[in-house]
């Protein structure tokens, strides 16, 4: 009787010693589990801030587009640093963008009075001295300190008639 008493206490502290080392095994789960809780969270927020850099500056972009053939036409035959810049507030393409002045668009002349890309096909007709091509590039960029920066390219061909003319 004596023997079975000593066997439950050596138990006893067995049984203290498994529980507390479950009870650690489940606080590093639940330490994890906050961890990449709110990793994922960041992450989300950096996507959510590069998807709007990445509209902001491409809206940019096809702002300049849309300014042609209109009086603040961007494409003139010569750099333009702000293709913007004679458009009232209230009727500035990016006026709906969160903020507006964070992007940064820039329209460079490539190459003037060049021929224009035509089909490879044979049989098709040639413009060959009827028009040219004005090439363009339009640089739009958006920063945020601290958030997210995006920049996007677009190649413009312009055409034009010729100096052969019709």
């Amino acid at each position: 009787m004596i023997e079975a008493v000593s066997s439950v206490r050596k138990q006893g502290g067995v049984a203290l010693v498994v529980s507390l080392l479950f009870l650690l095994v489940v606080t590093l789960i639940s330490v994890v589990a906050a961890t990449n809780s709110s990793r994922s969270f960041k992450m989300a927020t950096n996507m959510q801030d590069m998807a709007e850099s990445f509209q902001s500056a491409e809206a940019g972009a096809y702002a300049t587009l849309g300014l042609v053939d209109t009086v603040n036409d961007p494409y003139q035959r010569v750099n333009n640093l702000d293709p913007f810049a004679g458009i009232a507030a209230g009727a500035h393409p990016l006026r709906n963008l969160r903020d507006p002045n964070a992007v940064d668009v820039d329209v460079f002349v490539v190459a003037l009075d060049r021929p224009c890309p035509r089909s490879q096909n044979a049989a098709s007709g040639s413009s060959v001295g009827v028009y040219d091509c004005e090439y363009y590039r339009v640089e739009s960029a958006h920063s945020e300190e601290g958030r997210s920066r995006t920049q996007v390219q677009v190649g413009v061909v312009k055409t034009v008639i010729g100096s052969s003319g019709v």
